[in-house]
This record gives C-alpha cells, structure tokens and sequence, in this order.
C-alpha cells in the first residue's frame, strides 16, 4: 500500500494516461457548460432593496429589525405574493395537488430571502427568472409589510375605540337615567344646587326671623332640604363623576379613531429595488470550474488506482 502513494509511481502514471485525462477534462467542461447553460437550467436575476423599519411598536425583546424579518416572513405575506403574482404558474405548481401549500411555500422560501445588516436595515432579496418580476415582488413585499404593520395598527386603536364607545353608551344611559330623576326632584321639591339652598334658606330664615318676615318660603326650602337633600345631592355628585368619566371616554374614543385610521409609514427605503440586467444564478463558471476540478481528482484517482492493481497483478 506504500507503494500506492509513491510520487514517482503516480507522475508516470499521469503521463501515461495524459491523452484519456485531457479528453475526460474536455468532456467535462463541455458537458458542465451544457448542462449549466440556460437550456437546461433557467437563469433567474436578482432583486435587492434595504429598508430601515420606523414607527413600529415592539412585544418583546426583540428589535425593530428583527420584528420586521418576522413579518416579512409571516404567511399572510407569502400567500398575498403567491396570490398576487400567481406563483403558482410561475413555479409551475399546480393548486390541485396534495401538499400545495408545503410545496409552494419551500419554492417560495428558495427564492425569497430576508436578512438584518450590521447597520440593522433590513436586506430583501428575489432571485426569479424574470428581472422586473424579481424587482416588482421586491417592491410589493415593501407594500404588503406596510399594508400588515397598519392592519395591526389599525386593529389595535380601532379595539380601543370600540370598547371606548361600548362603555360610553353605558355610561351615557347611566347619566339620562340620573338627570331624569334630578328633574323630577327639581320639580316636585325646588332642588337646584344642595349647598348653595341649603346656605340660601339659612340666611333666609334667620333675616325673616329678624325681621318678623314670613319664614314660610324659608322653612319649606328647608324641609325639601330635610326630606331629600342628601339624596339629590348625592345624585348630583354621581352625575358630575359620571359626566367626568364620559368625557374620558370620548376623548379615549377619539384618540383610538384618529390613531386607528393613521395612515404613517413604516419604512425608510435606503436601496430600492430595479430590474437586473445581468443573471446571478446560475453562476456558469463555478459550475465548469467544479466539474473540472472534480472529473481531474476522479481521474488522477482512477488511473492510478487501475496502474497500482496492475502492476501487483504482474508483479504475482
């Protein structure tokens, strides 16, 4: 086995069979240029923009870029661009067959690509057979980002809004329902304002007792006082907290409408995308270059190995 390794052993051997390598080495560049030109493999062009994220709220730890690469990644963006460039044609897959989704999905991901820069922008990137395609998804990966960061938006506020005007109703009947019963006591027993009657009838009936007036307006303000005072001030309290907390409730409604229907964006756009006007897959001379290198290793390999069995058998 020594033997086999030999240098000299293994040059003569080269030499011998030079003629057979040379031509395998021909064959394999004509064949790898072949196989890598577009006849059989579909050259696809490449698509690029970088994007910072703004105005975007974080749930957790993770950073604004990241959270962006989560969106971008989220299913209801890849079937909006399934749906919007019929991928489906495009891949040629068809929408009838079992596992679809998974299939279309894992195509989907070999030519769509997401990546944070050291800057932490976010890198998009479409590899498609068709230059303006890969430039127009690119485009509209940017608009669909938009369109799902106002959606959560919008549905976030618009929650607040909702909830604000259900409890402004409630809140609203409460304050009917307590000024109807205010009024009824205002009717039947002269209650305006508790503390200042109250106050007002004092002063009244000590003058007319000063005076030898008629106390009599006097005593009955004050019996009104006596009899439901405290219940028609304690009313009024609840109508003013209640009036208070409706005014809370409009504004908070207001705030949730005009933040829920904002329309603001969502990114800074640092390198838009354009139509390719040079292929990047498939890269046809690393293609040739491997296939020479491997078919040159596999026949200095084969020569060697065929000359080293001969030449035990001869040597037997």
């Amino acid at each position: 086995m020594e033997n086999f390794f030999n240098n000299e052993r293994i040059l003569k051997s080269l030499w011998r069979w030079k003629i057979h390598i040379i031509i395998a080495l021909i064959a394999a560049i004509a064949v790898s240029a072949i196989i890598s030109s577009p006849i059989f493999i579909k050259p696809k062009y490449k698509s690029v923009a970088r994007a910072y994220p703004i105005n975007t709220e974080l749930y957790s730890k993770e950073s604004e870029s990241e959270q962006m690469l989560e969106d971008l990644r989220s299913n209801d963006i890849k079937f909006k661009m399934i749906d919007a460039f019929q991928l489906d044609k495009v891949y040629g897959i068809g929408r009838d067959i079992p596992h679809y989704k998974s299939y279309i999905i894992n195509e989907y991901d070999e030519n769509v690509s997401f990546k944070k820069t050291e800057f932490e922008s976010v890198e998009i990137k479409v590899l498609d057979q068709n230059p303006q395609r890969a430039s127009d998804m690119v485009d509209s990966l940017i608009v669909f980002f938009h369109q799902l960061k106002k959606q959560q938006r919008n549905y976030k506020f618009m929650e607040i809004a909702v909830i604000a005007e259900r409890d402004l109703k409630i809140k609203n009947a409460e304050i009917d329902s307590l000024s109807k019963v205010l009024t009824q006591l205002t009717e039947e027993y002269g209650l305006l304002d508790y503390d200042t009657q109250v106050e007002a009838a004092t002063v009244g009936l000590m003058d007319a007792a000063a005076n030898r007036g008629d106390t009599k307006p006097a005593k009955e303000i004050i019996n009104s006082l006596k009899t439901k005072g405290l219940e028609f001030n304690r009313l009024h309290k609840q109508l003013q907290s209640a009036e208070h907390t409706a005014d809370s409730l409009r504004l908070r409604y207001d705030y949730g409408v005009s933040q829920g229907t904002k329309d603001i964006t969502y990114t800074i756009v640092v390198e838009r995308p354009f139509p390719a006007d040079k292929k990047s897959y498939p890269v046809r001379w690393l293609i040739v270059f491997l296939s020479t290198v491997a078919t040159l290793l596999a026949s200095i390999v084969t020569v060697v190995t065929i000359d080293y069995f001969r030449e035990r058998s001869s040597a037997k």
